[in-house]
């Protein structure tokens, strides 16, 4: 992972905290939703209850 350059931490320095949590909510759903096709293209001829299922289990994993 590269560490961010000095233009990205003075935009994130100007970020209102509202701005900061929209990007961390926008950013949570864009990784469920590659989660969710990339568990769409292991298991292909599972329902989408199964799949979630099996998203719900990994992120209760992920979990501190």
């Amino acid at each position: 992972m590269d560490l961010p350059c000095s233009r990205q931490i003075a935009a994130w320095k100007a970020m209102t905290p509202t701005g900061k949590l929209e990007l961390l909510i926008a950013t949570i759903r864009q990784s469920r939703e590659l989660k969710r096709s990339g568990l769409r293209a292991s298991f292909p001829q599972a329902s989408p209850a199964e799949i979630e299922s099996k998203l719900a289990r990994v992120w209760l994993h992920a979990r501190p």
